[in-house]
C-alpha cells in the first residue's frame, strides 16, 4: 500500500512536471502567436468597413426612385412631342409665302414711313420733270394737309388762288395716288361748268370732282383755265401735320359713333310724329339730279353733289339722313378760313360737306339746325328744271 501511494506521488508530480514543461513550451512559442496575431485583427477593420459599405449599400435606395425605368417612361412620351412639333413647323412654311408677296404691294395699313418717303420722291422727281418741260413761265404748288375727315390735296395757283380743294382720304399715300387720277381727268378736259338754282357757279371736272362756289359764271371759267393751266406745272409738297392738326384728326376717329347707336324704330316714329317743318328739295339741274336741305326760312344747311338720276338723289338723301341721325358733326376750317362743318359718312363713303361760314359758333349752330330739320324737312321735287 504505502508502495503505491508513493508511486501514485510520484506519477502525480511527473505528471505536473509535464504539465510544467508543456506551459514553458507554449510560453516558449508565444512570441511568434503574438506576432501572427497583429495579422489576424488587422482583417478585423478591413471587415469594419466591410460592414460599413454593406450598411451604406441599402442607403443607395435613394437612388432608387431614380431609375432607369421610370426616367424611360418620359423618354417614352417624347416622340409624341415631336409630333406635335410637326404640325407647328407647317404653319411657318405657310407664313412664308406672305412675306414675299408682300413686298411689291402691300394694303394700306402696312404702309412704313419709309413707303411714304419713296412714294413722294418719286412724285416730286416727276413733278419737276414735268415743270422743266413746261412752256409756261409761272408754276403752282400741290400742297397736303390732313384734316378732321382726313388727308387732302390743294391745287394753288402761283398767285395764291385755291384752285381746288380735294376730297377726303384714308391715308396720305392715298391722297397722293388721288392727285395723280386728278392730273389725269384734267389732260382729259372733261370740264363741266353748272349752275344752281341759287346762282351760284361751280365747276365739275369728270363727274366727281367739284370746284369751289362763285358768283358769276366768267369767274369759274376763269378757275377752270388755271385748272388746266396748274394741274401738271405744280411741285409737291410733303406733308407735314402739325400736332394740333393729328390731334383734331385722332378725337374725330375715337369719337365717332355707329349706326348701331341709334334707335332707328324711334326715329321712323319721332318723323311720323313731327309737324312738316323745312324740307329737301330735288332739283333736275341740267341731266342730273341734286338735293338741297332748307330751313323753315329757306336757309341752305346743305347741298349735295350732282346724282345721275332722281332715284340716285333720293337715296342720296337717305344716306345723308342717316349719316346725321348717326351725328358724327365736326367743324374744320378750309383753305379759305372759313368755317364749315364735315359730316362722316357710314362706312367708307365720302363724308358730307356743309356750307362755309365765316366763323365758328354760325357753323356749330348750323350743325345744330341740321339735326333739327331731318326729323320734320318734306321731301319735295323741283318740277321746273334748271337750264
Amino acid at each position: 500500500m504505502g508502495l503505491f501511494k508513493k508511486k501514485e506521488k510520484t506519477d502525480k508530480k511527473a505528471l505536473k512536471e509535464k504539465a510544467k514543461t508543456a506551459e514553458q513550451a507554449s510560453s516558449a512559442s508565444a512570441p511568434s502567436l503574438k506576432n501572427v496575431k497583429p495579422a489576424t485583427p488587422t482583417p478585423a477593420p478591413k471587415a469594419a468597413p466591410a460592414k460599413l459599405v454593406a450598411k451604406a449599400a441599402p442607403a443607395k435606395p435613394a437612388a432608387k426612385p431614380a431609375p432607369a425605368k421610370p426616367a424611360a417612361k418620359p423618354a417614352e412620351k417624347a416622340p409624341a412631342a415631336k409630333t406635335a412639333a410637326k404640325p407647328a413647323a407647317k404653319p411657318a412654311v405657310k407664313a412664308a409665302p406672305p412675306r414675299v408677296t408682300a413686298v411689291p404691294s402691300r394694303p394700306f395699313f402696312m404702309t412704313t414711313e419709309e413707303d411714304i418717303r419713296l412714294a413722294f420722291d418719286q412724285a416730286i422727281e416727276e413733278a419737276d420733270r414735268q415743270i422743266l418741260q413746261s412752256k409756261e413761265k409761272a408754276s403752282g404748288k400741290y400742297e397736303f394737309a390732313l384734316e378732321v375727315d382726313g388727308f387732302h390735296f390743294y391745287l394753288w395757283a402761283n398767285n395764291g388762288q385755291l384752285l381746288f380743294d380735294s376730297p377726303s382720304f384714308t391715308t396720305l399715300l392715298g391722297a397722293l395716288n388721288g392727285l395723280k387720277t386728278f392730273q389725269k381727268a384734267v389732260q382729259e378736259g372733261n370740264f363741266d361748268i353748272r349752275v344752281d338754282k341759287y346762282d351760284r357757279y361751280r365747276f365739275i371736272l369728270a363727274r366727281k370732282y367739284y370746284g369751289e362756289n362763285y358768283t358769276t359764271k366768267e369767274q369759274c371759267a376763269k378757275c377752270v383755265e388755271s385748272v388746266k393751266k396748274f394741274a401738271n406745272n405744280s411741285k409737291i409738297l410733303r406733308c407735314n401735320p402739325s400736332k394740333e392738326e393729328i390731334k383734331a384728326f385722332e378725337s374725330a376717329k375715337a369719337t365717332k359713333r355707329t349706326p348701331e347707336s341709334v334707335d332707328w324704330r324711334a326715329v321712323e316714329k319721332a318723323e311720323a310724329a313731327a309737324q312738316k317743318m323745312g324740307k329737301f328739295e330735288i332739283c333736275a339741274e341740267g341731266d342730273q339730279y341734286c338735293f338741297y336741305l332748307l330751313a323753315n326760312n329757306g336757309q341752305i344747311l346743305y347741298s349735295s353733289r350732282y346724282y345721275a338720276n332722281e332715284k340716285a338723289c333720293r337715296s342720296g338723301i337717305d344716306s345723308f339722313k342717316r349719316a346725321a341721325y348717326v351725328g358724327n358733326f365736326f367743324v374744320d376750317r378750309d383753305k379759305f378760313g372759313n368755317y364749315r362743318y364735315v359730316l362722316k359718312n357710314i362706312g367708307s363713303a365720302p363724308s358730307f360737306i356743309g356750307e362755309s361760314y365765316d366763323n365758328k359758333p354760325q357753323c356749330e349752330k348750323i350743325i345744330e339746325s341740321v339735326k333739327n330739320f331731318i326729323v320734320t324737312a318734306s321731301i319735295e321735287l323741283e318740277v321746273k328744271a334748271i337750264e
